[in-house]
């Protein structure tokens, strides 16, 4: 991984050069020169990456320097853009230039000691010769990586990875005789068994997402549970699933965060006992893991299932309920070659002079559906009939057979890649177990770690983006989500035994280590290089700043017990990472030591605590917290001069008074504000809308029965209406304003519906181009709402869906200023709509629509002339007033 840092600390250097020549003296031929002595090192690093992985000790240890010096290299990048930076943003060119001179000065020295240190690492090694000789004996992979980004076959739309059913017809057949056997009303363990990559998931989820369309099963659930899990966790994320309907279960389940195992366990007792429920135990690995929970699962005689995946018969066998074992038949040479076929040509082409090799290359993978799958895909790349040919002589196909291991044929795969898509590959792995991982933040993560290189004609979030195509065209990762109109893939997730392999080779090339505990801090293996980046799950170590020194990337996901962080030893972050589900979480003063710090990723249930002071965080690029909830957001964040993306699911007290990051701003989302006085707000909304020319923002402001101002500043640009004091009772009105470009990064604007306020009743959606994807899938489930705008261009796609039994509160919808063609509603959905508001040019027609609004009074058309008689006599045949205008200022009855 060596060749992957220098090749970032290049591209780098090469924008430093090329930005920033102007104001830096005689720095850029120091500068050049450097990226000069870099380019050539970078010749040899992939053989001494290789020579690593062989186990070479002196050559781990080279790699280890070149990458310390690498990374030195950045820090002083990093010096060099602050000075930048800090010239072009003084009031006068001439404010800093004597300390500017001293500083740069200072770059230029740091640069000449470290091709010092270059020249002497070389020198004591002594392999700058040796390196170069042995280049041209060293084994070359059987296929060169595809440079010529712009004619990448990416993944089309439509080609999701996850879910091959070559092979599993019977076996869904089979597994939903047993789910909906109702000859047996006793609850009933289904355990489906096999060895890593047979397929188990996959068929649990086939024969979950078929049954619970069928409507038997009235509560379900899914939850996957790592080697490491809590079973509190595991508890919360059931009860979220299946949470109970009405008052009483909203209130409850509201205080989920604060509750124990106990009172969880007892929660999760209560809303099942009396439903007919169906539960998928994904990937349970010790009979310890079933005797924790089994508790919660009442059995009432009303045909409730589970089903538990697993690779020990022992695990599964252990249940001591009612209990059906299936083990997933590996697939006989047909299904195998008609699985590899799948993925190997994508498109349908076939090639017929590869039909003889490519069915030997389907048999050697022994029926493993995982192994044929990520064959196919690597092979997908290259149909060169030699290449196929060498590969069945190359691989030593009768271990992997032994060890019923499919390593060997990810490490192909893996070695196929460029650098930088390998690294992206080796961060996913970063990630809990079964995590579903948001696009859009990992995106920004890589590009805040170096990953993604500027391209000509393409965006950074383009590039980041078609690595993640890519990832998943090779079946490296699987697609768990897309939007519905672009079709952009929105979550991931990394198959368990790929995650497996991943980690193991980010600690053998020093990229990551996953650490459970202090001990997996500590420890290194022979085979191991020293890592720059720790991720740690269920456990946080505040002093792994001086137990792994030099680290770039820290990703904590639920550490227990951990309010308050430490950073000791740790001014060299790029990236940080907190997902925690605690009440509270404070940010100390020690943040402003990461001056080098990119990326701050905040996530989870906890009310995260910022200092009053932030200015320290000079080289802040992204505040990603787009799930979770902070206090306030300091007034010196708007310092930071560096900073371009602002990303936060909710705010308890909004205090910025003007938003002063104009150069380098580009987005600002904050779905939720729950207290702001007038004065404020009319503040923050006038400097945003001075920078609306370069900046995506969207403001939400939360709004209470107390405070009613709305009717008398309706009609103001922005709607600048303010409520004040909505923490001190419910929240029952929310309101999204501002303006985002066509194309903009955020893929999930609107939070899961659980995450909406619990007793929201008004909803109204006024921000051009926020919503790429239909919202009514989501706004359908809030329970109370009563009043939905949608307006003003805030939806881009041309179609809505409300499925039955949706906005079953819903009194009044108004949508307009939208490009919308069609409309399809569901019998049972809006039951109660009373009011509707249109002004939709491009709607063909809504008659249909008019077919299914039993309770509605009346109609309101704006600028509507393309609707037929049709339509109004659809209307007015059901006793319903219409109203037709060609503007928002007249009404008319007809």
């Amino acid at each position: 991984m060596t060749a992957s840092v220098v090749s970032s600390v290049l591209q780098r250097l090469g924008d430093l050069v090329i930005q920033e020549a102007t104001f830096l003296s005689d720095v850029p031929r120091q500068v050049s020169s450097m990226k000069a002595e870099l380019s050539q090192m970078q010749c040899f690093l992939n053989v001494v990456d290789a020579k690593c992985l062989e186990g070479n000790s002196m050559m781990k240890n080279l790699a280890s320097n070149i990458q310390d010096v690498a990374y030195r290299v950045e820090e002083v990048i990093d010096n060099a853009h602050f000075i930048f930076r800090r010239r072009n943003t003084s009031v006068s060119k001439y404010t800093h230039i004597f300390g500017d001179s001293i500083d740069l000065r200072e770059v230029g020295k740091n640069i000449q000691v470290i091709r010092k240190e270059i020249s002497e690492i070389f020198e004591r090694y002594n392999r700058y010769n040796a390196v170069n000789s042995s280049t041209s004996t060293e084994a070359q992979p059987i296929f060169r990586e595809d440079e010529d980004f712009y004619a990448q076959r990416l993944v089309p739309p439509g080609l999701d990875q996850g879910m091959d059913i070559v092979g599993f017809d019977h076996e869904i057949a089979q597994i939903k005789s047993y789910l909906l056997d109702q000859n047996n009303m006793n609850l009933t363990v289904i355990s489906i068994v096999g060895q890593a990559g047979a397929g188990k998931s996959t068929l649990a989820k086939l024969a979950y997402s078929s049954v619970i369309t069928e409507g038997y099963f009235h509560k379900y659930g899914w939850v996957s549970i790592s080697p490491k899990y809590s079973a509190l966790e595991v508890l919360r994320d059931l009860v979220r699933q299946i949470r109970g309907t009405g008052k009483i279960s909203e209130r409850k389940s509201m205080h989920l965060n604060f509750y124990g195992e106990t009172e969880v366990s007892k929660l999760l007792f209560d809303f099942l006992k009396e439903e007919r429920y169906l539960i998928v135990l994904d990937d349970i690995w010790t009979t310890d893991t079933w005797d924790k929970i089994k508790s919660v699962f009442p059995d009432k005689g009303n045909g409730s299932r589970i089903i538990l995946t697993t690779r020990d018969m022992e695990v599964g066998q252990h249940p001591k309920t009612k209990l059906q074992i299936h083990t997933p038949d590996l697939l006989d040479e047909d299904k195998s070659w008609e699985l590899f076929q799948k993925k190997a040509f994508p498109h349908d082409v076939q090639f017929t002079e590869l039909e003889v090799v490519g069915k030997k290359l389907s048999k050697k993978c022994n029926g493993l559906p995982l192994a044929l799958v990520v064959l196919g895909c690597f092979l997908s790349r290259n149909h060169n009939i030699h290449t196929w040919e060498k590969m069945v002589a190359s691989v030593d196909w009768e271990i992997m057979k032994k060890e019923g291991d499919v390593g060997r044929i990810l490490a192909l795969s893996y070695h196929n890649m460029s650098n930088n898509l390998k690294a992206c590959f080796l961060y996913t792995a970063s990630f809990p177990e079964d995590y579903p991982i948001t696009v859009h933040v990992l995106k920004k993560m890589w590009i805040a770690e170096g990953f993604v290189p500027n391209i000509r004609g393409y965006t950074q979030e383009e590039v980041a983006y078609r690595y993640v195509e890519e990832l998943a065209q090779r079946c490296m990762i699987q697609i768990e989500e897309r939007s519905k109109n672009i079709g952009w893939i929105k979550k991931i997730k990394v198959h368990d035994v790929l995650r497996e392999w991943g980690i193991g080779q980010a600690r053998k090339e020093g990229f990551l280590k996953v650490c459970s505990s202090g001990t997996d801090v500590e420890t290194y293996y022979a085979d191991e290089q020293r890592c720059y980046r720790v991720a740690f799950h269920g456990y946080f170590d505040n002093e792994v700043g001086k137990s792994v020194l030099n680290l770039r990337s820290v990703l904590a996901f639920n550490p227990d017990g951990k309010r308050l962080f430490s950073f000791n030893g740790l001014h060299l972050l790029r990236v940080l990472h907190f997902c925690s589900s605690l009440k509270t979480c404070t940010l100390p003063e020690g943040i402003n030591k990461l001056v080098h710090l990119r990326y701050l990723g905040l996530e989870g249930s906890t009310v995260f605590m910022f200092p009053s002071y932030m200015k320290g965080l000079r080289n802040l690029q992204i505040l990603e917290a787009s799930t979770a909830t902070v206090k306030a957001l300091p007034s010196s964040l708007w310092s930071i001069a560096a900073l371009k993306h602002v990303h936060v699911y909710q705010v308890l007290h909004w205090k910025a008074q003007e938003i002063r990051t104009k150069r380098s701003l580009q987005t600002l989302y904050v779905f939720s504000i729950m207290q702001c006085d007038a004065l404020t707000w009319k503040r923050t909304i006038r400097s945003l809308q001075k920078m609306s020319q370069h900046v995506s923002w969207c403001l939400g402001i939360a709004s209470t029965k107390r405070v009613k101002e709305k009717e008398t500043q309706e009609h103001e640009e922005y709607n600048l209406d303010i409520r004040v004091d909505a923490l001190e009772s419910k929240v029952d009105g929310l309101e999204l304003s501002g303006c985002f470009k066509e194309h903009h990064v955020l893929n999930d604007v609107l939070p899961h519906h659980n995450l909406f306020p619990n007793f929201l009743l008004q909803l109204k959606i006024s921000c051009p181009n926020i919503l790429n994807d239909d919202p009514m899938p989501i706004l359908e489930r809030l329970p109370r709402l009563e009043v939905l705008e949608i307006v003003n261009s805030s939806y881009t796609g041309k179609s809505i869906t409300c499925s039955s039994e949706g906005f079953l509160a819903l009194r009044s919808l108004i949508l307009m200023d939208l490009g919308l063609e069609e409309w399809n509603l569901q019998q049972g959905s809006m039951a109660f709509l009373a009011v509707l508001t249109l002004k939709c040019t491009m709607l063909r027609s809504i008659s249909n629509v008019l077919h299914q609004l039993d309770d509605l009074v009346e109609l309101r058309l704006i600028c509507m002339p393309q609707l037929s008689v049709d339509d109004h006599e659809a209307a007015r045949g059901r006793g319903c007033r219409v109203m037709i205008s060609v503007d928002e200022e007249q009404n008319s009855d007809n």
